[in-house]
């Protein structure tokens, strides 16, 4: 079963990742398209004198967390479901010394 510190984990490297790579990828179109992040900045075209690299660089960072926090939680999510489905199915082992085993082995030796 996931514990919640693996679920923790899971989610902020997933953030952490998602961020880096957002701000890479954000930095790349900057640089390439200019155009297109000027464009994102001020839609109408009134906007002030801004660095595209820089603010693609930041737009990709702040998406890249919301996306990294997003597929972090689809994960455990994922992850906990199967866990699930495992238990339920009696496929998943017990630990020896987990609390909750000995009303288990009771429970099958009633039946």
């Amino acid at each position: 079963m996931i514990r919640l510190t693996q679920a923790i984990v899971a989610v902020m490297s997933c953030t952490l990742v998602g961020g880096a790579a957002g701000g890479i990828v954000g930095a790349a179109v900057g640089r390439l398209a200019p155009t297109f992040v000027r464009w994102l900045y001020a839609p109408g075209g009134a906007g002030g004198n801004v660095d595209p690299t820089e603010f693609g660089f930041g737009l990709g960072v702040v998406s890249g967390l919301f996306f990294g926090v997003g597929t972090g939680v689809f994960l455990v999510c994922v992850l906990a479901l199967r866990d699930a489905w495992l238990a339920r199915s009696g496929f998943m082992p017990h630990h020896p010394r987990a609390p909750y085993q000995s009303k288990v082995e009771e429970m099958y030796d009633q039946n």
